[in-house]
């Protein structure tokens, strides 16, 4: 019998728990001048904002899994959150 009473990720709710927003770009291959995080660190109830100059370093290149394993392409680092370059509209640009 199916009650509907499954268990998801969202449902789910620690101590000290917190929820993650990502500002996305709404441009596609354009050049980061600069990311003004003042209003997202000044508004209520946000822990922490980062931006890409941020994890630089930190966090790891997202791997390329597209590419055959015989091919010649050569795959490109691909940061999880923007640094210098847009890549595609919607390119993770700050995580608050």
């Amino acid at each position: 019998m199916i009650t509907g009473g499954a268990t998801y990720t969202d449902d789910v709710q620690l101590p000290g728990m917190l929820y993650a927003a990502i500002l996305r770009s709404p441009h596609a291959h354009a050049k980061i001048n600069s990311i003004d995080t003042t209003a997202a660190n000044s508004s209520p109830g946000v822990v922490a904002v980062f931006t890409g100059s941020d994890t630089n370093g930190v966090l790891s290149p997202i791997p390329c899994a597209w590419i055959p394993p015989d091919s010649d392409v050569k795959a490109v680092a691909h940061p999880a959150i923007a640094t210098d370059v847009v890549r595609y509209q919607g390119m993770p640009l700050q995580l608050s």
